[in-house]
């Protein structure tokens, strides 16, 4: 009897570059379950009363703080039906995994943060403080995972499907991995 292979998606990319959202039409469209550790390290650092800018900093000498998402990323290879993956590191974690990166410029970035009423909002004074933030975190991730991992999370070669979100609607963004995918999807 055939061993059932289960299809992954794992998603990850640039602060405001509209991963989560993107990872949510993947889910729908697909029908697979949709995991989103970004979740996982909001509650962390409201629980421990700090941005998510200062989790991101804190991290990088706290290992305990990644260990929880990566240990619950890692468990996932052995899940028993098709996901859809928004995080950073599922694309190093989860084996087979149909790797996509979204990428953006982080002006835009900061301005699609800023502007955010979702319920996760990250609360900046002004525009000019949303852009300095959201490059520092951006840093923080680039830094905190090569140090952990000894990879690059900004590396496109690291990923099967680059896209850039910077001036493209959502609708262009979809058609584009549809694209992609049909060719991953060949493979099973």
């Amino acid at each position: 009897m055939e061993e059932i292979r289960y299809k992954r998606i794992a998603v990850t990319g640039d602060p405001g570059s509209g991963k989560s959202t993107f990872a949510r039409l993947v889910a729908e469209y697909t029908g697979f379950r949709l995991i989103t550790t970004g979740e996982m390290f909001r509650s962390i650092a409201k629980d421990m009363g700090v941005s998510i800018t200062e989790l991101n900093t804190r991290a990088e000498k706290q290992k305990d703080i990644d260990t929880k998402v990566d240990d619950f990323l890692k468990f996932l290879n052995d899940a028993k039906e098709d996901l859809v993956l928004d995080s950073r590191m599922a694309w190093h974690f989860i084996k087979g995994a149909f790797k996509i990166r979204m990428a953006v410029d982080p002006e835009i970035a900061a301005k699609r943060i800023f502007d955010d009423s979702g319920e996760f909002r990250e609360e900046y004074p002004d525009i000019d403080t949303a852009i300095r933030e959201v490059k520092m975190r951006k840093q923080s991730e680039v830094d905190r995972y090569m140090n952990l991992y000894g990879v690059d999370i900004s590396e496109p070669d690291n990923f099967d499907l680059v896209l850039d979100t910077s001036y493209k609607s959502k609708e262009d963004i979809f058609s584009e991995f549809l694209e992609y995918y049909k060719e991953y999807e060949t493979k099973f």
